[in-house]
């Protein structure tokens, strides 16, 4: 087996995990996998991504509120638009953006 001194464990446990979840490998490559990560310990089993992206929804959201921001910025949007996203960014106050705005059918 190689040299495992130099190299983070946590991503050894997370390319581990990778390879418990792809459909493309044995199960005799899974097996070997899983009992790996039980010899690391469990503090790398069941460990979440730390890429340190959001989820599918926070980046969502992000994304509307940002739309938002930018339409405020923008000299080519009217004053209408801009007192509806002002009144959209008020009302969140960094909380979730309500679902009946953003949408397609402003």
């Amino acid at each position: 087996m190689s040299d495992n001194s130099q190299k983070n464990p946590e991503r050894v446990a997370a390319g581990l995990r990778g390879t418990l979840h792809n459909d493309n490998v044995s199960q005799q490559a899974k097996d070997k996998a899983s009992d790996r990560l039980q010899e690391m310990g469990a503090s790398f089993e069941n460990k979440t991504d730390t890429s340190g992206k959001a989820d599918t929804g926070d980046a969502h959201q992000n994304h509307v509120i940002g739309g938002f921001k930018a339409t405020l910025n923008n000299d080519k949007t009217g004053d209408q638009a801009k007192a509806h996203a002002r009144e959209v960014l008020d009302n969140t106050d960094g909380e979730s953006v309500p679902q009946d705005v953003g949408g397609e059918d402003d």
